[in-house]
């Protein structure tokens, strides 16, 4: 069993590396976007126009990515990969070209329900939507061959060319938003976007050929299609409370919000890391006849890693935040948005718990239950809208954390009893039940120490984590074999 998850840890790292790379453009920009834009009011009004961006995408795909990457990994429907690639390629382009001809042509209306309160800005904001149309269309175009590269183990590729992506993006915000202000932002992303399509077409041409399936396509749409609700719920989720605080307190509170969401995003990096790897490797692995064991043992190891460095970024942040970036001599974010640190914590958790989502899912992916995924996510996403609706007018920043915490909580719990029904596992409760309170009790100490000492125990209690764990009897005897022959060769273990 180990060896099976050191290749999930091998992958993960691998892709986490990559994701790290690909999303260091979130904080890459953060500093330069939230200095260039001159105001959190500017810098919340580009967080509206990629917030629909977000919630867009999720209809250029219709579920077609997450279908044609089952496909493609498993060869179920007799047909070859070229069948199925060309099938869900022919399928994103057309429904991509139709909708970015509507977003195009409806920029006007679609600015002003974005931004109802800055008519005067209708044509400057219309460009922009203009510019999303054009993005939204080449991402589209390019989702299926990082696909590819997921799919047939090509790590090193799917990481140079998404460095590229950041490089140009990057290059493109310094250049662009002094010129032509927060429209810069979208003119950058759209040359970004339409170079990487580019740099990834030899793949498109090499796998493209005339002959479609029908049975291919019936066979995407029957799995796609029900991906679509549960992804626009998804990023209702993450994004649909810059809405609610942009018309409850305004555009500068959502700019000054999205700022620190952006922070906390780190934790998502992980979990996008985690899942990039966890699809294929759960695949892989289902035939087997430990798989469910293995499945088991994941989330454990999951909750046990990824709680550690919650309590790191956690404990620190603040911190980081603080200190002032070399060669620029700035901040990561401007003092005007340091009121929303407090709300790092909160939305780390959220992403905790989505991640707890992904390791649910198991038994949906391999039964073929994906009709059961619209159910749970729009719960999830109704609880969410009802919260921030609640929670934003009198809490502002903190109700729009708490709604989306418990949303995704929501969300884990209701694929936990649905999967398990369809697909059960017995997972290893006592020892996630450990972790869990072992979590909270570290978390929470540093509040009651001096505020002079508050660093050097962090620090300890950071070090203890995994020896405490060890004296209350959560390891297994192959796991401290595992750990003094690998890790901690002069430690002798006794249990």
């Amino acid at each position: 069993m180990l060896s099976e998850l050191k290749r999930l840890g091998t992958h993960t790292i691998i892709y986490g590396l990559t994701t790290v790379l690909s999303r260091s453009v979130t904080f890459l920009l953060l500093p330069i976007q939230t200095y260039l834009l001159g105001s959190p009011v500017e810098f919340g009004e580009v967080t509206i126009f990629a917030m629909f961006n977000a919630f867009v995408f999720v209809l250029f795909c219709l579920g077609f990515d997450t279908a044609f990457f089952r496909f493609y990994m498993l060869k179920e429907t007799g047909y070859t990969n070229k069948n199925v690639f060309s099938t869900a390629f022919y399928a994103i382009c057309a429904v991509s070209i139709s909708l970015s001809f509507l977003i195009f042509y409806n920029a006007g209306i679609i600015s002003d329900l974005l931004l109802p309160n800055r008519l005067l800005e209708a044509v400057e904001n219309s460009d922009i939507v203009r510019w999303n149309a054009g993005i939204l269309l080449f991402d589209a175009l390019a989702i299926l061959p990082f696909l590819v590269f997921r799919a047939e183990n090509r790590p090193m590729l799917f990481m140079t060319l998404k460095i590229v992506n950041v490089i140009l993006t990057v290059i493109g915000n310094i250049v662009f938003i002094p010129i032509w202000g927060k429209e810069g932002v979208f003119i950058a992303n759209f040359i970004s976007s339409v170079i990487t399509f580019l740099t990834v077409s030899p793949i498109v041409v090499n796998r493209l050929t005339i002959r479609l399936s029908k049975t291919v396509f019936v066979g995407l749409m029957k799995f796609g299609l029900p991906y679509i609700f549960p992804g626009i719920s998804v990023v209702s989720l993450d994004l649909i409370d810059r809405l609610f605080i942009e018309r409850m307190h305004g555009a500068g509170m959502a700019g000054i919000y999205s700022a620190s969401y952006r922070i906390s995003m780190i934790m998502s990096i992980i979990i996008a890391a985690f899942r990039f790897a966890w699809h294929p490797f759960f695949t892989s692995i289902s035939q087997k006849e430990n798989a469910k064991e293995i499945y088991s043992r994941v989330l454990t190891y999951f909750v046990l890693i990824v709680g550690w460095i919650y309590l790191f970024i956690s404990y620190f942040i603040y911190f980081f935040v603080k200190i002032k970036l070399p060669f620029i001599e700035k901040y990561l974010i401007r003092e005007e948005y340091w009121s929303g640190l407090s709300i790092i914590p909160v939305v780390m958790l959220a992403y905790v718990f989505y991640g707890i989502y992904v390791n649910f899912i198991v038994g949906i992916y391999i039964k073929k239950q994906s009709k059961n995924l619209p159910l749970i996510t729009i719960t999830a996403a109704g609880v969410n809208i009802a919260l921030n609706y609640l929670l934003i007018p009198s809490y502002t920043m903190m109700g729009a954390a708490v709604s989306t915490a418990v949303s995704y909580a929501v969300m884990a719990g209701i694929m936990y009893f649905v999967s398990q029904r369809i697909y059960p596992i017995i997972y290893e409760y006592k020892r996630l039940l450990l972790v869990v309170c072992m979590i909270s009790i570290l978390f929470f100490i540093p509040f009651f120490v001096p505020h002079w000492i508050k660093a050097p125990v962090k620090i300890l209690l950071l070090i203890a984590y995994p020896f405490v764990l060890y004296s209350v009897g959560f390891y297994k005897n192959e796991e401290l074999k595992f750990i003094r022959k690998r890790v901690y060769p002069f430690i002798s273990f006794k249990k």
